[in-house]
């Protein structure tokens, strides 16, 4: 397990980052991606941050479980006729009338995802039509950057004491729905379970950068990076496709008035 230490703004300390499956890491001058609307691209450009966003805030209820929770939660709630889903969303309606086991599960992986905050990104050399269609509009921009950039400047802005731990690796995309108790937990050889997500999530092709709290705060959904140099990050800033040139033309004088103009990209998706 490879890792590099970075600095750590607000406690003059060193935060490690570790590589998960070294062999599946980008290589430095891999890229990857974000699609924003405008105004989270707006507000990246003002607060030049980027967000950690707590992983039970996710649409996948299942992000973040570790491979005998989850086939314990699978086994117990099919005894008792109840979807994991459920468990996760309304786990006290269930405490008087079903096993007090199977609450203490529940009540277990609920600490370990309000625990867990990721930074994801789509990891892939060209842009991509259905991440535009996703989680972008006619609009939206998005941005790319190598990896080798962002391993280095991303850094969450939070006391080194408080993080359990800092890594980053490729996601796993598997059948969560297979239960074999009795047969290889190929389930269980992924190393991190914040790098596992059902295979229904597979057109992500995510690459995700996790950090573990030590405890965890109800109050608290998200953890801001460090202020980034975005000159330093050598983005590039792709508008969409069918983004009318004169929203370009908008699009190049904010970048112009941040002294990022040299960013601008057109896209490379030709559309009729």
């Amino acid at each position: 397990m490879a890792s590099i230490n970075l600095l750590s703004q607000n406690s003059l300390s060193m935060t490690t980052l570790k590589f998960i499956q070294p062999n599946r890491i980008p290589t430095d001058s891999d890229f990857l991606w974000r699609y924003y609307d405008i105004h989270r691209f707006l507000d990246l450009l003002l607060n030049r941050r980027f967000r950690f966003s707590r992983i039970d805030q996710f649409e996948d209820a299942l992000e973040g479980i570790p491979y005998e929770s989850l086939w314990r939660m699978g086994s117990l709630g099919k005894e008792f006729g109840i979807r994991r889903t459920d468990l996760l969303n309304m786990p006290n309606d269930f405490v008087d009338r079903e096993s007090i086991k199977l609450y203490s599960r529940v009540d277990e992986v609920l600490h370990i995802q309000a625990s867990t905050f990721v930074s994801c990104w789509f990891l892939e050399n060209r842009e991509s039509m259905a991440m535009w269609n996703l989680y972008s509009n006619v609009d939206g921009v998005a941005i790319k950057v190598n990896f080798g950039k962002l391993k280095t400047l991303l850094n969450p802005i939070i006391e080194d004491v408080k993080i359990k731990e800092y890594y980053c690796g490729k996601v796993t995309y598997q059948d969560l729905n297979l239960f074999y108790p009795d047969s290889p937990d190929y389930l269980s050889k992924i190393p991190k379970a914040a790098l596992r997500k059902d295979k229904s999530f597979s057109h992500e092709n995510e690459f995700r950068f996790v950090m573990k709290l030590k405890n965890c705060d109800d109050h608290q959904l998200g953890i801001e990076s460090q202020i980034i140099n975005l000159k330093e990050l050598e983005m590039s800033i792709i508008c969409h496709p069918q983004m009318p040139d004169w929203k370009k033309n908008n699009i190049k004088d904010l970048l112009k008035s941040k002294n990022l103009l040299s960013s601008f990209r057109m896209s490379g998706i030709e559309l009729r």
